[in-house]
């Protein structure tokens, strides 16, 4: 094996762009390794740092949410895919650990907009890493909690259609910001190709993170990527409509709907995973429905997008 590319987080950035220049070009099946910045750009670095203060900090860096990047990959074609695997996550690299916050009229628990409730408290709370616990300290106590670490990227994607999209956001055709705690070490991202060498970019690292992100702010750190980026058909992964998740235990459809209703990202997660199961293992539709009903499984991103999956185990069964 040759030497690993590396690309350090002095490239970051705030939106993909399908007319960014590319800070590196890349064969199919190289490894690359990206340094990502944390979502707020190294700016919430102590508890007095707050969400009141936000508009502030974007300001100072530039933005938020940003990804390094992007990468151009050779022989990636509109119409082709990229395959994604996740070799390594590595939070916190630099200041070994992260902080996670609670902003005033953000998070599924608190809605400042035509409400009589009144706003949450801000608060950030710093969390060191030690080894693969994280020791979360309780407030107004010497007490803390250790947590595991349970590293994963929060934002990945390509070049989309048309023009450029935040950062920020996620959506179908660049996939994006969807927080899913199984983009893991182990796991392949498959996503489509819409400009020549595809403009790839990563960040946004998260070192835990629950179901739904309810208060708007996973375990946020700087961190180290390693992933392995392969150009593919979308006839070979049988690609659908919506960028993929898979492992060797499961395979599954990312719907990342740009913050609309989760009910409507499970919806959709769930029919693009009945359209893959028919074009891979050719079951019936119907049969397809009703098996996602018994062995299908949900996980929530952050309160918009979802990742729906089942077992490779139950499907290779119907294959044989």
């Amino acid at each position: 094996m040759g030497e690993i590319l590396k690309i350090g987080m002095e490239h970051k950035k705030f939106a993909f762009d399908r007319e960014a220049k590319p800070v590196a070009t890349i064969r199919s099946g190289d490894r690359v390794v990206f340094e990502t910045e944390d979502a707020n750009c190294s700016l919430i670095t102590k508890e007095t740092d707050l969400w009141a203060e936000f508009p502030k900090l974007y300001a100072k860096g530039g933005g938020c949410n940003p990804v390094t990047g992007p990468v151009y990959v050779e022989g990636a074609h509109p119409g082709d895919c990229l395959s994604v695997k996740i070799l390594r996550v590595v939070p916190g690299f630099i200041r070994n650990g992260g902080y996670t916050s609670i902003y005033s009229g953000l998070g599924m628990l608190q809605d400042c907009k035509g409400s009589l409730q009144q706003p949450l408290e801000p608060r950030t709370k710093i969390c060191p890493i030690e080894g693969d616990e994280i020791h979360f300290k309780l407030h107004n106590s010497d007490d803390y909690l250790k947590l595991p670490v349970r590293a994963f990227v929060g934002t990945i994607g390509v070049a989309p259609k048309e023009d450029r999209r935040s950062s920020f956001y996620q959506g179908q055709d660049w996939c994006g910001n969807v927080d899913i705690c199984d983009i893991r070490v182990g796991t392949t991202v498959v996503l489509p190709v819409h400009v020549e060498g595809a403009l790839f970019s990563i960040g946004d690292i998260h070192a835990l993170q629950g179901d739904g992100e309810i208060t708007g702010c996973a375990l946020e750190c700087q961190g180290v990527v390693e992933v392995q980026i392969d150009v593919v058909s979308a006839e070979e992964v049988h690609y659908c409509d919506w960028p993929q998740a898979n492992t060797d235990e499961w395979i599954g459809a990312i719907a990342c709907l740009g913050y609309r209703n989760l009910s409507e990202a499970v919806r959709t997660g769930y029919t693009e995973l009945i359209r893959r199961m028919e074009k891979e293992y050719g079951m019936d539709q119907l049969d397809s429905y009703q098996l996602l009903n018994l062995m299908g499984e949900v996980q929530v991103g952050n309160g918009s997008s979802c990742l729906c999956k089942i077992s490779r185990k139950v499907l290779e069964r119907h294959r044989k």
